[in-house]
């Protein structure tokens, strides 16, 4: 019988990978609104962030060669909070997304932490996160003091399956470290570091973004796929979006066609073709490589049209060594033998 799936599943690839490179002529459909982009902050003084950093000692995470990471709430650091959204709207601009403002700092930065990477010996700054306690943003504001309720509709039952939680969020890596996957780790270190001294948190969860630099059939394929492979279905039943993706005239797939894009390298490959090299969005893997789910998309308008998949990733269920990785293995073993004897 497994035989007779993978040689079924093989059929369907190869019938998928004919169909998408069919549509190819049109994926040039305009998927990116107009926008009337203001022109963005120049740079933060590097002397004023560097005296803001010496007040910031308390919230270093690691240190690691010239890369130090921070995780500070945002009050504490007003200044690197600008450099930061001119970090975020530079780079997401690159990619088709971006708020269009001169700084990308919205009403929800003031209640949220930053977590950031710093370049000792560049003095710059080289990628950030914000993480948003859900314990305390909740007891503060309420249910839509989280960021993720603005695209998504939710209620206090979807966030009790989360346990304790973390909303993640506004990912950013500045254009000149964008080469290598170093930031991303370092980042990935910092969050890890902040759970290991913070081990209540057992969820991490937030949108993650489908950009505009892929035209619609691979957004729309990205999300099927999503929906068969790597969806928590019971969790999705609390959850639903403010904007729905439509469904497009060129999906004209079948569900038991995307089963043979259950491996994650297939359906790169199949993206990369159709996108001209360009595979599955860096973050989303990594959140799937953790063993992250999907719950639901939703287009964003605030932030040029950009599809958002909100996924959680349950940190006591991911592998020891893919989260040692992050958080040093012994390290892992430990908060993830804490949480098995609750």
């Amino acid at each position: 019988y497994r035989r007779l799936f993978l040689l079924l599943s093989e059929n369907q690839y190869f019938r998928l990978n004919t169909y998408l490179m069919g549509s190819m002529d049109s994926r040039k459909e305009l998927t990116q609104q107009t926008l009337h982009a203001e022109p963005i902050i120049a740079p933060i003084l590097t002397e004023t962030l560097e005296n803001e950093l010496l007040d910031l000692s308390e919230f270093k995470l690691l240190e690691q060669a010239d890369f130090e990471v921070y995780c500070a709430p945002t009050p504490k650091m007003p200044q690197m909070m600008r450099e930061i959204g001119r970090v975020r709207e530079e780079s997401f601009r690159d990619v088709g997304e971006g708020s269009g403002l001169s700084c990308d700092v919205d009403l929800f930065d003031p209640n949220y932490h930053q977590l950031f990477v710093w370049h000792k010996t560049n003095r710059e700054l080289v990628g950030a996160y914000r993480l948003g306690l859900v314990d305390e943003l909740i007891e503060q504001g309420g249910i839509h003091a989280l960021y993720s309720t603005s695209l998504f509709k939710y209620d206090e039952a979807f966030i009790k399956t989360l346990g304790c939680s973390i909303e993640l969020g506004r990912s950013v890596v500045a254009k000149q470290y964008q080469r290598n996957m170093h930031s991303l780790l370092l980042l990935w270190k910092g969050i890890a570091s902040f759970v290991q001294r913070n081990p209540k948190y057992t969820h991490l969860f937030g949108p993650v973004s489908i950009s505009n630099d892929y035209s619609p059939v691979a957004r729309q394929l990205i999300a099927s796929v999503m929906s068969v492979h790597y969806y928590d279905n019971d969790k999705a039943k609390l959850v639903s979006p403010t904007t729905p993706l439509e469904r497009n005239d060129q999906e004209f797939w079948r569900p038991d066609m995307l089963s043979s894009l259950s491996q994650l390298p297939l359906l790169s490959k199949v993206l990369s073709r159709l996108e001209r090299g360009i595979g599955i969005p860096v973050l989303l893997k990594q959140y799937l490589s953790m063993n992250g789910k999907l719950v639901c998309f939703n287009v964003d308008p605030a932030f040029n049209y950009t599809l958002d998949g909100l996924i959680v990733v349950d940190l006591t269920s991911v592998p020891e060594k893919k989260l040692g990785k992050y958080m040093g293995y012994d390290n892992a073993v430990k908060y993830q033998l804490a949480h098995k004897k609750m």
